[in-house]
């Protein structure tokens, strides 16, 4: 059927073309990263008008200020901070209170893209004799039907060891970054994403996949001896449960074995910037430049 895609329109006639990321800009040049409209997009690259900017958030996400969590927390003190609110995240979700355990969670839709099947997938490797030591679960979202009954029947399946909260609840979320140690966020594509910011503010290390904002945001743990010093995370390459997997028990390993290494980490994590007033200017720098230029032909 025929029909108008305004979006394409709308990239083909402006000035210049922002998105959110500098990865998922170039990303957006291809066939697959841009549904068909990557030779419009390349167009605007090469005639310098075409950016990616990388969202920003806002200073809620502080958990030196932030109101919904138990106990608030710095840089200075994050180690008794987070402690204090795992203790009150594990009790008020049904989790066994285990100050040992390697607290994971993911926050976000319940769908393939999201990467909820990588999740999913890895269940029965997680909480059975991986060898990598005690962890704990907390899956948050909803979505499509398939997922929220089989993130339900994880939980009925780990009681005490995962906690398979189907909904959404901006409150909780808070109490996630600060009690969890690792948030998971295995997206299939995400143009920039937001938890993955969140969870570094709080001194929570993200396994994210190496794809759109994802990329631009966390700093991977590649090689440990060169990378210890501006590490803030773990990425993987390919789209997949082994891939994910792996990186997991990394984290695990670290959190387990290496807590030096986990808490330098942790440390780098909680000095990174993401706070709005700084992509503020970007926005504008990219705004004077289009009014100073000629109209894009």
């Amino acid at each position: 059927t025929d029909c108008i895609n305004l979006l394409q329109g709308g990239c083909k006639v402006c000035d210049r073309v922002l998105t959110v990321s500098p990865n998922y800009a170039m990303e957006i040049q291809s066939p697959e990263g841009a549904c068909g409209m990557h030779e419009i997009l390349r167009w605007k690259a090469g005639a310098m008008r075409l950016a990616g900017i990388l969202n920003g958030i806002a200073d809620e996400w502080n958990p030196s200020t932030d109101k919904f969590i138990t106990t608030n927390y710095s840089i200075e003190d994050y180690k008794e901070g987070k402690a204090a609110n795992k203790a009150a995240l594990q009790k008020e979700l049904g989790l066994d209170e285990d100050p040992g355990a390697c607290l994971l969670g993911f926050c976000g839709r319940l769908c393939y893209q999201k990467g909820m099947p990588l999740i999913l997938g890895n269940i029965q490797w997680m909480f059975h004799g991986h060898g990598a030591g005690r962890m704990q679960l907390i899956m948050m979202g909803k979505g499509e039907p398939e997922y929220q009954s089989r993130v339900a029947q994880a939980e009925q399946q780990f009681k005490g060891k995962i906690c398979g909260y189907v909904g959404f609840d901006p409150k909780v979320e808070h109490k996630m970054m600060a009690g969890c140690d690792v948030l998971l966020m295995p997206s299939q594509y995400e143009p920039c994403g937001l938890p993955q910011m969140y969870a570094q503010a709080y001194g929570t290390l993200p396994v994210v996949h190496e794809t759109g904002g994802l990329k631009d945001s966390v700093k991977g743990l590649w090689e440990e001896g060169r990378d210890r010093d501006t590490a803030t995370g773990f990425l993987f390459t390919g789209f997949d449960e082994n891939d994910m997997r792996g990186k997991i028990h990394k984290a695990l390993e670290l959190y387990h074995h290496r807590r030096e290494t986990f808490h330098k980490m942790q440390e780098n994590a909680m000095r990174e910037d993401f706070y709005w007033p700084r992509m503020m200017d970007e926005y504008e720098q990219h705004v004077d430049w289009t009014m100073e230029s000629n109209a894009f032909r």
